[in-house]
Order: structure tokens, then C-alpha cells, then sequence
């Protein structure tokens, strides 16, 4: 009588294990996959303009470049302390973001820049700079060519106005970016690498997500806001600060940062400049201090508010790069700019009245300016 036959049992431990194994690989590209589209998503909430490229040559640089050595001396130096020779800044350091707060709001159709802080990361270093550009600069309105071909011939005018007549050529923020990056450059030197746009709402939108924010102020501002601020736009209770510590609102917070009329100010948007790269250094600690979870909240509701030039590409890669200083990053001043200004009376329309401008030094700024944001230096 014939045994009965048994087919050999093929399923053996090495087959287990490659089925697992591509379980966690289907199950981690799966996730990836989802990480991606997520990520992509959020980004996407912002408002991604294309800007012009702006030429950037040695015309406006002309006074601020350092003597060259000699190949002699460049040979020895490299010969005899390449060991232990310093960094020497480059322009490759520094990285430019410029951040505008345009003054319009829904169905108003003057798009002037109230604000403009100019935000230089030196990544070799690991410091922030922020430097408050004066929006009554007296400057020259460049030769300009729009996102549609349309040349443009300005004259002379405050700087806060060349984002509005920007956004005037095509309608667009792209133009109204554009055009200001090219008079920073052309009168300043400045060259920027990124914008940033957000509106008065949306100020006052951040300010409130973050809970709002504590600030010093001395008397003087504490009548201004107690004589100016709506209190139905800020809490629904009696809303009185006082001289020292108080916590600000969103809308108490925006009026704080646009106050240049407290007694003693005499209108100075000097003070007034002082007083955002004041609370941006508040902002920038409140963000620092939150977790991962709160961040990713805020950025949910931020991102919308946001207009940028960058898009997704390269905010990915300036996150990869740059996020992981965060903690040690430093914050610093860069006063402001124009670096030496003094005021005048300017009929800048022709039509008989006197406005108020800042004239400056070109070549003083030039030379600050360059060696703030490029590392140049004689």
C-alpha cells in the first residue's frame, strides 16, 4: 500500500519576512505619499506671485567695493595660512526677504506700502537682521518694464507710493513687488531675494492667534492708544492700558506699531520703525516658544493672509537648510534705512501743495545697506 503524498511546505521564515517588509515599505511610501500632499497643500494657502527678475549689476555698488590685492599677495596669504584662514563674508551669506505691510483693505484700491521691514539672514552666522526701510524716503522712481512687456518712466517720489504705482501697471502684486525691489535696488543698493505682503487684517488676525501680545509702554503711547483705539475692536470690555506692561489685542497691537503721533514723537517715523522692529522681536520669541502641533495651527490660519514671491520649491529648501537654526538664531537691528536722512517740503504732484519727504545720502546709505545685506565691506 502506497504512503499517502504531502506537498513540502514552501512558506518558509524568508518569505514572512519579505511580506513584512513590503508592508512597511507600501505603508511608509503611503505616508510619505500623504506627508507630501499635505505639506504641498498648506503651502499652497498662500498666495504665490511670479516677480519680475531684477537685474542685478555693479552700478549701484560702485562705492562700496573693497580694494582688490594683488595676486602676489593672494598667493602668499593662500600659502601660508590656508589652514587657518578666517570665513570672509560673501554675498552667498545673506539672504534678503522683504516684508511689506500695504495699507489697503477689502475694495479700497490704493495699494501703498505703510511698512517695509527688510529681513537679512546671515546663515553663516546665524543672525536675523531686520532694518525698517522710512516709507517718506524721497527716491527715484526707475525706468520699469511690467510682468506684460509695458515699459514705465517715473520721476521723482515717497517710496511708500512706488508699491502702489507698481500694483497700478497690470493690476497685480507681482508688479507692486517688482517695482519696489528695483528702487531698493536702484536708491539703496538692496537687493532682494523674496517678498512677503501681508494687509492690516491680517495683521490684527496673527496678533489675535497668538493670543496677543505683552509690551512696555511709556506714557505717552498709553494716552495715544487710550485716545485712539476702538475697544469694541479689540475686547469686549473696558480696554485702558496704562504706562508699563499691558497686554495688547490685535487691533490695540496694529495701532501701537503704526504710532509715530505720541507727544514727544513729532510725527518721526523714526520712532514709529522703532516701535515694529520692537514688536517683531515679540512675535518672532512667541514663535519661537511654540510646539510643533501650535505651529502647525497658526499655519493654517497665517498662510492664507500671506502673499509671497517664493514658491513651493524653494520654501522647501530654505526649510531644510535653514529650519534647524531656528533655535539658535539671533535676532538683531539694522536701524534704518536710508541710513543718514534729513526732512523737506516737496511739491512732488506739481499741483501747488508742499508735502513731506525724507531727502538722504545715497552713497552713505549704499555703503551701509551693502554691508548689511551683502557683507561688504572697505
Amino acid at each position: 500500500m502506497k504512503g499517502h503524498y504531502q506537498k513540502p511546505n514552501t512558506w518558509n521564515w524568508k518569505k514572512t519576512v519579505l511580506v513584512v517588509l513590503a508592508v512597511i515599505i507600501g505603508l511608509l511610501a503611503a505616508l510619505i505619499v500623504g506627508v507630501v500632499i499635505y505639506y504641498n497643500s498648506m503651502l499652497n494657502k498662500m498666495n504665490q506671485v511670479k516677480v519680475p527678475t531684477i537685474e542685478y549689476t555693479e552700478e549701484a555698488t560702485e562705492a562700496t567695493q573693497a580694494p582688490t590685492e594683488t595676486s602676489e599677495t593672494t598667493e602668499t596669504t593662500e600659502a601660508t595660512t590656508e589652514a587657518t584662514e578666517p570665513h570672509i563674508p560673501s554675498s552667498a551669506d545673506y539672504i534678503n526677504f522683504l516684508v511689506v505691510g500695504q495699507a489697503a483693505r477689502e475694495g479700497e484700491p490704493e495699494f501703498f506700502a505703510d511698512t517695509m521691514l527688510l529681513f537679512t539672514l546671515n546663515t553663516y552666522e546665524k543672525t536675523l537682521t531686520q532694518t525698517s526701510i522710512l516709507r517718506d524716503s524721497f527716491v527715484q522712481y526707475p525706468n520699469y518694464t511690467d510682468t506684460n512687456g509695458k515699459a514705465h518712466h517715473g520721476g521723482r517720489i515717497k517710496l511708500t507710493t512706488i508699491y502702489h504705482m507698481g500694483y497700478l501697471c497690470t493690476n497685480t502684486k507681482a508688479d507692486a513687488m517688482g517695482l519696489m525691489n528695483l528702487t531698493l535696488y536702484k536708491n539703496f543698493g538692496i537687493e532682494v531675494d523674496h517678498n512677503f505682503e501681508i494687509d492690516f487684517d491680517g495683521f490684527v488676525d496673527i496678533i489675535n492667534m497668538l493670543g496677543g501680545v505683552d509690551i512696555e509702554l511709556t506714557q505717552a503711547e498709553a494716552d495715544y492708544l487710550n485716545k485712539y483705539i476702538t475697544y469694541e475692536e479689540c475686547i469686549p470690555d473696558k480696554y485702558e492700558v496704562k504706562e508699563g506692561m499691558n497686554h495688547l489685542e490685535g487691533y490695540a497691537a496694529l495701532t501701537y506699531a503704526r504710532l509715530r503721533k505720541a507727544e514727544g514723537d513729532n510725527e518721526s517715523d523714526i520712532k514709529r520703525t522703532s516701535r515694529q522692529q520692537k514688536m517683531v522681536s515679540i512675535l518672532l520669541e512667541k514663535i519661537r516658544g511654540l510646539s510643533l502641533p501650535e505651529l502647525q495651527n497658526l499655519a493654517n490660519k497665517v498662510l492664507p493672509l500671506i502673499t509671497t514671491s517664493m514658491d513651493n520649491a524653494q520654501i522647501t529648501e530654505y526649510l531644510l537648510n535653514y529650519l534647524p537654526m531656528l533655535p539658535e538664531l539671533k535676532l538683531q537691528s539694522g536701524g534704518t534705512c536710508p541710513a543718514e536722512s534729513w526732512g523737506d517740503l516737496v511739491d512732488i504732484y506739481g499741483d501747488g501743495m508742499q508735502h513731506s519727504v525724507l531727502r538722504f545720502d545715497e552713497n552713505a546709505t549704499k555703503k551701509a545697506m551693502r554691508a548689511i545685506t551683502e557683507g561688504e565691506v572697505e
